[in-house]
């Protein structure tokens, strides 16, 4: 079985991510520009959260339903 480290090995090291502050439409227009599902959220530098295609595509679809 692979290890994680592996499997980043051939994915290179950008880092993509967005800030609080970036709009949904942005984070996934960024995604889409990158072919990657999920960004990390940074604050200043710091780690405050991933924001990915599934929380978007969830509030999407529970919309409609509650």
């Amino acid at each position: 079985m692979k290890t994680i480290r592996q499997l980043l090995e051939g994915k290179g090291h950008e880092i993509v991510s967005a800030t609080p502050d970036t709009s949904v439409y942005e984070a996934l227009e960024i995604m889409a520009e990158h072919n990657i599902g999920a960004l990390l959220v940074l604050d200043a530098g710091d780690l405050v959260g991933i924001f990915s295609e599934r929380d978007y595509a969830r509030k999407v679809v529970l919309k409609g339903k509650s």
